[in-house]
């Protein structure tokens, strides 16, 4: 089965936010104006973090996305080079050529940090009352809500879909992702690598099975 992608069209400035349950991202993306009607029928994904599950997290991700939604041969950058081994371009070039490779997507970091937010501290009483003859008794409880600061992690990234074809950038976006305060690094990447692959899928121009 094969399966083909088309870039076309030129998609600028464009901004869109995808909401998970932990996360959500905003996302820019372009269409390189000299790569139209590009096709690529099977991409290497990279997950350039320097952590080895970010990575991992990341390439399971893309590839996931592009194979349910087009059904598109994906290949793990992870599971073609090994961590820590140095490779020449040489060596690179030679091994994506035996594994068919047409285009490389990327997505990096290009930043991250938390942001504190106070929640002013508030109470709230209930009470009940008993009344015995001339005799009045009650109880009240009274709970206390926030007082304390609240940290919520955002991180910027950059996605890219190389043609090894044309030796340039086929397709280029900028992402922004943030999260509750019960979200950590892995939601924010799963949430940019899911919109990254959604917005390079709606450049989709044909596909051939």
């Amino acid at each position: 089965m094969k399966c083909r992608i088309s870039l076309f069209g030129a998609v600028a400035g464009l901004l869109a936010v995808c909401f998970t349950s932990c996360a959500s991202t905003k996302i820019a993306s372009q269409v390189n104006p000299e790569v139209v009607g590009r096709s690529f029928s099977k991409v290497l994904v990279y997950g350039n973090f320097s952590s080895l599950s970010y990575q991992q997290l990341a390439e399971e991700k893309l590839c996931a996305g592009l194979t349910q939604e087009v059904d598109c041969a994906c290949v793990k950058t992870s599971e073609v080079f090994f961590p820590t081994q140095q490779y020449s371009d040489e060596d690179i070039a030679k091994r994506l050529d035996e594994l068919g490779i047409e285009a490389v997507l990327t997505l990096q970091s290009a930043g991250s940090g938390t942001s504190s937010t106070y929640v002013p501290q508030t109470s709230h009483t209930t009470g009940t009352a008993t009344v015995t003859g001339n005799t009045v008794t009650g109880s009240s409880t009274t709970q206390t809500y926030g007082g304390h600061d609240v940290n919520k992690p955002w991180a910027n990234f950059e996605a890219d879909l190389w043609s090894r074809v044309d030796k340039k950038i086929a397709w280029y976006a900028t992402a922004s992702s943030g999260g509750n305060a019960f979200a950590n690094w892995n939601d924010l990447i799963a949430s940019a690598a899911n919109k990254a692959v959604s917005r390079l899928l709606s450049c989709i121009g044909s596909v051939e099975t």
